[in-house]
């Protein structure tokens, strides 16, 4: 790949000035964003499909269950896990100090608990979203909206690790809503995609009423949260691009093997062998819903509305995207086969965007009309997902036309970037993601400051010895 069409940076440390004391305007400002966080607080409190509240009976119930199965897998498979658990409980506790100011933030600024679930919310209890309000927003313009979907690796994903993004963009006029979904062994990743499908959908129908901006939403994702999203974008892509060319089958009496390809099928055999599929002799008798919306147990929810250009961008960060060659690697530390094959129901090419898009565009498909401006992130020293795999998805969406750039950030592993380097007041990651949503963004109502990383809420969390010393402990 010619080296134009990849971009480098370098994490390396700057040197901030201790931040200067609040002024009385900017204490007038917190104080009426706090406000206005109570008042939509109670709002919701009021409203049936507010913020969520769940039995307690319920709740441990479901945590039990679903906890004596994950332990069933982890005891009978490699005891690698636990050596990796080891060393996630010592590195939380080497960071312990800016792990509590993450806490205290998460506990005193985002609305939590919201449910994007459209049927009954006390058997959703992962189907809630946090909503992060932007703290300087004129009341006459909209705000950027982004949404963030966690990692966990399929199992231990949740929203609070988002709230480092948070501190970083709201102060800059940011409306970030975070969603959880379901980890396993709650369901498998066609509920996972499910979940995500449903929380963008609610985000589009919602956010206006938190004064974001429906029109100017851009997604991120974090290792399995751009694993997943990666997953659904390509999916919803795909089905669209089918059902378009479908309506050319039936308005013209011509057609090539890629414009009549059922993507249902195709998706279903993994896409590989599109050019033996047979077209439909009746285009309008399939629907062209993807798979994912139709997951056992949601057949009665309405199926969604948004398309991926509905996005102005994407953003996929440090994310598995090929899971056939990750496999046995994710063997080795600690995820064990037993718990992937339950995930991906042994179907690793399937749920594979790499290897999506790579048969997508040996069909000859085309999906830049389909699919939004994508910018791949991955950190160079990645070790839970090698940067070569993200090289690798960028390669392939750019064979199907999608505009797709390349960051790769020189001396970075997996969780520095939404991790260490933030608690060290370095906020890489957070000022491109916002610098990516000012580019893509451009032309639509609200306008960007430019990115201050001295602020109070970017600044250093725990000193640097304990952040090298919480690296080599990380077993991420």
């Amino acid at each position: 790949m010619p080296p134009s069409k990849r971009s480098s940076v370098n994490g390396h440390e700057r040197k901030r000035s201790k931040s200067p004391p609040f002024t009385v305007k900017q204490k007038s400002e917190r104080r009426a964003h706090k406000s206005r966080i109570r008042s939509i607080r109670k709002s919701l409190r009021s409203k049936s499909t507010g913020l969520a509240s769940f039995p307690l009976l319920y709740h441990l119930n479901l945590i039990t269950s679903n906890s004596s199965l994950l332990l069933s897998y982890l005891i009978s498979g490699t005891w690698t896990w636990f050596y990796m658990l080891c060393r996630l409980f010592l590195f939380v506790i080497v960071l312990l100090p800016g792990f509590l100011v993450m806490a205290i933030y998460y506990f005193r600024y985002p609305i939590r608990n919201i449910s994007y679930h459209s049927g009954d919310s006390k058997k959703s209890s992962r189907h809630l979203c946090d909503v992060y309000l932007p703290c300087q927003q004129g009341e006459e313009k909209k705000a950027p909206v982004l949404i963030f979907l966690t990692g966990g690796a399929w199992i231990i994903g949740y929203k609070m690790w988002g709230a480092l993004l948070g501190r970083a963009l709201c102060p800059h006029g940011v409306l970030l809503v975070i969603p959880d979904y379901r980890n396993f062994p709650q369901t498998d990743v066609t509920g996972m995609m499910f979940d995500v499908d449903m929380s963008v959908e609610w985000v589009f129908n919602n956010c206006e009423g938190f004064g974001g901006d429906p029109e100017n939403v851009t997604l991120v994702g974090q290792s399995a949260g751009a694993h997943l999203g990666s997953m659904v974008l390509l999916t919803k892509a795909a089905a669209q691009f089918r059902s378009e060319s479908l309506k050319m089958v039936n308005r013209f009496s011509f057609a090539t093997v890629e414009e009549g390809v059922d993507f249902d099928l195709a998706v279903d055999q993994g896409l590989t062998d599109v050019d033996n599929l047979n077209i439909s002799s009746s285009p309008t008798s399939r629907s062209s819903t993807p798979e994912f919306e139709r997951v056992r147990g949601f057949t009665t929810q309405k199926p969604s509305t948004w398309k991926p250009t509905s996005l102005v961008g994407f953003i996929p960060i440090s994310g598995p995207y090929d899971l056939v060659k990750l496999c046995d690697h994710f063997q080795s530390r600690g995820l064990d086969k037993r718990i992937l094959d339950w995930i991906f129901q042994k179907r690793f090419e399937k749920y594979s965007p790499t290897i999506l898009a790579q048969n997508l565009s040996s069909s000859s498909v085309n999906l830049s009309r389909y699919f939004p401006p994508t910018t791949v992130i991955h950190g160079a020293t990645d070790v839970s997902a090698p940067c070569a795999g993200g090289v690798a998805f960028y390669d392939s969406l750019k064979l199907l036309g999608v505009k797709a750039d390349l960051i790769v950030y020189d001396s970075m592993s997996h969780t520095d970037p939404i991790l260490e380097k933030p608690f060290a007041g370095e906020q890489q990651l957070h000022e491109d993601i916002y610098n990516l949503m000012r580019k893509w963004g451009k032309g639509k109502e609200h306008e960007f400051v430019d990115f201050d990383g001295s602020i109070q809420s970017c600044r250093r969390v725990a000193p640097q010895v304990m952040i090298n010393v919480a690296r080599k402990a990380n077993p991420f």
